[in-house]
């Protein structure tokens, strides 16, 4: 009898030896449970025909909205996303990929994914995977006939992400699908009307070259657009100014190895002079600008030289245009300054990258150009696809630059290097601004320098990038940012030939955070070589005119256009 009863007192403790341990397990649970969650949101891929930036821009806004708004979780900054992926180098999104990155940022969990659109069809392919965890990927996968049709989608997936990441109970779908359709924040409602409109201010793309832009404001003249005759070149480089003292404008372009001189009529293009070079020169740019003073414009032509740089000037004298100057060992690349004297800047080919080194400001002295003053632009940055401007910036005069993987930068002027200012994990108080987009993009392509050691991991190629230019377009006294984004079917993806084969212009404003988009052009048919804001049918007005390359490859198939468009603020 002791004994069962001895049984059940060790029995008895036993059942609340389990009950106090699972109460204290139900605690722990409950105060150990964690305050914050790590999420980071990556690029979507995007396979599309057509320019889709603003669905996928709006596509990670919209996750990042309804993420952050849980309370509860930590959504990486985009930049910072962007920073760490450029730096190891990862332009493709894998599996592997998001490990590393959501482990570098010691992250809970990844989202990333793709969106597809083929006509009006578009396709979304989303997931969210656990760094630390073994679990399967949360997912969506959806098909639709119109954005009106994903938008729902993204919310669902967006409340899904919530409740996995935070361990709670979904609501019914019916009050999901009740809170998706109408967001409550006010930004988020923005994000949306933008999706749906295609861009902040409203407007479609389209695959025809048109002088229509999207935004209402319609700052180019929209009745027309003047185009030139076919010429059987490629443009590589092209300027606009008086070179011949004739009291009118001419338009100078280049080709590979020829210097072409042309007058805008009425209907066409009439050409005035072609100066060829030699079948081995590489011209890469042009400019125009009266640099030594003389009053009368020098035609400043970049020029490779098998691996050196062989750079030369012509001037008109005595009814022909003669080498004022030759063997520059410089890239060159002429700046318009607000005072409205021109800026000649000059840059040696580095020994690792070509732009690797310094830049300086290049003047006329004792009958040749020399480099005076050593510029404070960050070393890493490039003659080409530079401005220096203020912008309503404010605090002086600011660096407005695309660095090699084609983003924007805008820094205030300093001797430090690119790399210095943009490093992983700080943030320099040089840094005012960067782009999540690329501009800019060129087919001009720069080898090597060192031939003899090809597999040098310091001797890089590089592309010569557009131009920055800034203007006034809607007359409001305060200049913008007027840039290219030549577009490519395959991506960014070739080492040596990027096959642009499309183009959009941009108008971006600094509003006080960044650069906001006031238009766009619908997309045109054609890489854009090189442009410029100025005059060129001597109507006492300025105009947008494009260096238009149609098709590129063997001579007979070469064919550029020259493309005006009327600068009209009369509808602002």
């Amino acid at each position: 009898m002791q004994a069962k009863i001895k049984k059940e007192i060790n029995m008895r403790k036993a059942l609340i030896y389990i009950l106090f341990t699972t109460l204290i397990f139900l605690t722990a649970g409950t105060i150990w449970a964690r305050e914050k969650y790590n999420v980071t949101i990556l690029p979507f891929t995007v396979n599309s025909a057509e320019n889709i930036d603003y669905i996928k821009q709006g596509i990670e806004e919209m996750l990042t909205s309804r993420i952050s708004a849980a309370g509860k979780i930590n959504v990486t900054p985009k930049n910072a996303v962007l920073e760490e992926m450029n730096k190891s180098k990862i332009k493709t999104v894998t599996t592997d990929s998001v490990l590393e990155i959501g482990k570098k940022f010691k992250s809970d969990y990844v989202v990333w994914g793709s969106i597809t659109k083929i006509g009006n069809s578009i396709s979304l392919d989303a997931k969210l995977t656990g760094i630390e965890q073994t679990a399967p990927d949360t997912g969506i996968s959806s098909q639709s006939q119109s954005l009106d049709d994903v938008i729902p989608k993204i919310n669902e997936f967006s409340e899904s992400i919530i409740h996995h990441v935070l361990g709670t109970t979904p609501p019914p779908q019916a009050d999901t699908a009740a809170s998706s359709a109408q967001p409550g924040a006010s930004r988020e409602s923005q994000i949306i009307a933008g999706m749906r409109s295609g861009n902040k201010k409203g407007g479609t793309l389209t695959s025809v070259i048109n002088a229509e832009f999207i935004n209402r404001a319609q700052p180019l003249n929209r009745r027309d657009f003047w185009m030139s005759q076919k010429i059987p070149a490629e443009f590589k480089g092209m300027d606009i100014g008086d070179v011949n003292k004739d009291t009118v404008n001419e338009i100078v372009a280049i080709d590979k190895n020829a210097v072409y001189l042309y007058h805008k009529t009425e209907n066409d293009l009439k050409l005035l002079e072609k100066i060829k070079g030699q079948s081995y020169d590489n011209y890469i740019a042009v400019d125009i600008a009266d640099i030594n003073r003389n009053g009368i414009n020098e035609i400043i032509v970049t020029s490779m030289n098998d691996t050196f740089v062989n750079s030369f000037v012509l001037e008109f004298k005595d009814g022909k245009y003669e080498k004022i100057a030759s063997n520059i060992r410089l890239f060159l690349r002429v700046l318009d300054t607000p005072s409205g004297m021109p800026l000649l800047l000059g840059q040696e080919h580095g020994f690792g990258k070509p732009f690797d080194s310094p830049i300086y400001e290049i003047i006329w002295k004792d009958g040749a150009y020399i480099a005076d003053q050593k510029m404070q632009i960050p070393m890493g940055l490039s003659v080409y696809g530079l401005n220096i401007d203020n912008l309503g910036t404010g605090g002086g005069e600011k660096i407005f630059a695309l660095d090699e993987m084609d983003y924007l930068y805008i820094l205030d002027k300093t001797t430090k290097s690119l790399g210095a200012i943009t490093s992983y994990g700080f943030t320099s108080d040089k840094l005012i601004w960067r782009s999540d987009d690329v501009y800019g993009g060129s087919n001009t392509y720069i080898e090597n320098l060192d031939k003899n050691n090809p597999d040098d991991p310091k001797a890089k190629s590089a592309y010569v990038n557009l131009r920055i230019l800034t203007a006034d377009t809607n007359k409001d006294g305060k200049k913008e940012i007027v840039i290219v984004k030549n577009l490519s079917p395959v991506g960014r993806l070739f080492k040596h030939y990027k096959i642009f084969t499309a183009s959009e212009i941009y108008n971006l404003e600094w509003d006080g955070l960044g650069m906001a988009e006031n238009w766009r052009t619908k997309k045109i048919n054609g890489y854009v070589a090189d442009y410029a804001i100025k005059d060129v049918d001597n109507d006492g007005q300025q105009e947008l005119v494009l260096a238009l390359v149609m098709s590129v490859g063997v001579s007979l198939r070469e064919k550029s256009v020259i493309v005006v468009y009327e600068l009209d603020a009369s509808q602002q």
